[in-house]
């Protein structure tokens, strides 16, 4: 089992998200679960959006305890404008508002390098990390205009800076995340509405324990600590910050 930060480390400072609207994207994975529940444990109304139900959007709910009553589970697939268009209308058509995104679909497949790597492989690493977070933010933005506040938090990873041997289409498409993160970064700043972008390490998951079972996973960062950082970016006091790339490699 991945290790567990408490909801608040000693001395952390703590957020309040009442009023807000957060929409989460892969909102039953790993860093989605942990970010769902930070903001609504923050008092977010959060609009989890999700490929499919299943056991882990029950493990969700009963994460968040009472606050699963601001907990709103959209179905809808992230690689698909259409669905992802109408899950944001939705959203505001449902609480009104529309103030934070947070983008956490992504996927891995590593292995082969350049000269042998499928192009299926390539577009589906692409389609997962890049696409996905483009197709969400084209879209959200739009409330968050005419509000004149909003707040678009991506999910790029440390590979984007360093590449990676064997893992180009990964490593490519995090790199897309910081472009778009800069350029939507530059449209939207007169406007009150900042995007950044954070670059995690090796999170402390089972996925990762169980494929790295020599590493100190202590040294790995927790879902967990991460959202807490996505809580400080989301907040006002993160006015000032955007375009921002901003490593999240714990120890390692």
């Amino acid at each position: 089992m991945s290790s567990s930060l408490p909801d608040a480390p000693r001395g952390a400072v703590s957020y309040d998200f009442a009023g807000r609207v957060a929409m989460i994207t892969g909102a039953l994975g790993d860093l989605g679960s942990a970010a769902a529940s930070a903001f609504a444990a923050a008092g977010a109304m959060v609009v989890a959006v999700a490929h499919a139900e299943g056991p882990r959007s029950e493990a969700l709910r009963t994460r968040l305890g009472s606050a699963a009553a601001r907990l709103d589970l959209v179905i809808a697939d992230s690689l698909s404008e259409e669905r992802m268009a109408r899950a944001v209308e939705a959203a505001v058509g449902r609480h009104g508002r529309l103030d934070i995104l947070v983008n956490t679909v992504g996927g891995y497949t590593a292995g082969e390098p350049v000269a042998a790597l499928e192009e299926a492989t390539w577009q589906r690493m692409l389609d997962l990390n890049l696409r996905s977070a483009f197709l969400a933010s084209k879209h959200a933005v739009a409330p968050m205009l005419r509000q004149r506040w909003g707040r678009i938090l991506n999910i790029s990873a440390r590979a984007a800076w360093s590449g990676r041997r064997d893992a180009a289409a990964y490593a490519v498409a995090k790199a897309g995340i910081l472009t778009l993160t800069a350029a939507q970064a530059e449209e939207v700043r007169d406007f009150g509405v900042t995007v950044n972008a954070l670059l995690p390490g090796i999170l402390d998951t089972e996925t990762n324990r169980a494929a790295m079972p020599r590493a100190d996973f202590a040294r790995w960062p927790t879902p967990d600590a991460v959202a807490r950082v996505l809580l400080f970016l989301a907040s006002d006091d993160a006015w000032l910050i955007t375009g921002g790339t901003i490593p999240v490699y714990g120890l390692s």
